[in-house]
């Protein structure tokens, strides 16, 4: 089974004449715009960590635009019954996987852009910044892809899937209030809250030395989400 990039173009144009006859996909979009809106004028960098103010809506736009909807439009074709039928196709697992990710990939980019306009781009490096984004969308969409794989339905993605993106966004940022030592545990291991660090090292202008803890919690995850994403595709491929 080769690669074929006219089997890819073809199931990232399906992908995108079913997202634009979608009303929930312009919800999901803009849900991270109005956060913007609301956090505009807030931008500013301080000792308190008002880096959040900037990164709160990127990670919104990745979880909510770039893995929920992911999710939702995967769970959806297989209730339909043809995605079974796209995965026992010519087309290989990569194929598939990357077709339907293209374009929830370019509705989170330009949400994500929209985002930075609003509030602003703090002063830091562009490279490392795209880096860091890039890489967390890689994981939110793994995981997304995922979700809807192991989904019966559309509305269990709603209800299953949904709560576990907005605890990946919002963990990391209302923990610390809690002050519990095994909540903290636990949100220390979740690429978003690595992501935030990464900024805020960025930010104060920390060496890449000193980036490296996030950098590679957020590579470990890129990895794993991904190989999770391929087996559970795998698995769900011949599955009865």
């Amino acid at each position: 089974m080769t690669f074929s990039l006219n089997r890819l173009l073809a199931i990232a144009g399906k992908e995108w004449k079913d997202s634009v006859k979608n009303p929930q996909i312009l919800l999901m979009a803009g849900m991270p715009i109005v956060f913007s809106i609301l956090l505009k004028g807030r931008e500013e960098l301080s000792d308190g960590g008002a880096i959040d103010f900037f990164t709160v809506p990127i990670m919104i736009a990745i979880a909510v635009v770039g893995a929920f909807v992911q999710a939702l439009m995967i769970s959806e074709e297989k209730e339909k019954n043809t995605l079974r039928a796209l995965m026992l196709s010519p087309a290989s697992p990569i194929e598939v996987l990357l077709g339907k990710s293209a374009m929830t990939t370019v509705y989170t980019i330009a949400v994500m852009i929209v985002c930075m306009l609003i509030t602003g781009i703090p002063a830091i490096n562009i490279a490392f910044l795209a880096l860091f984004i890039v890489l967390l969308l890689v994981i939110f969409m793994a995981l997304g892809t995922s979700i809807g794989l192991l989904s019966r339905t559309a509305s269990e993605t709603s209800i299953v899937g949904l709560p576990i993106l907005l605890f990946f966004v919002f963990g990391p940022i209302f923990a610390p209030g809690l002050k519990v030592t095994f909540i903290m545990d636990v949100i220390s291991f979740i690429p978003s809250y690595h992501f935030m660090e990464g900024l805020s090292g960025l930010v104060r202008g920390e060496a890449l030395g000193q980036l490296w803890p996030s950098l590679g919690n957020l590579l470990v995850w890129t990895v794993l989400s991904v190989l999770l994403a391929f087996l559970v595709y795998g698995g769900k491929r011949f599955d009865k």
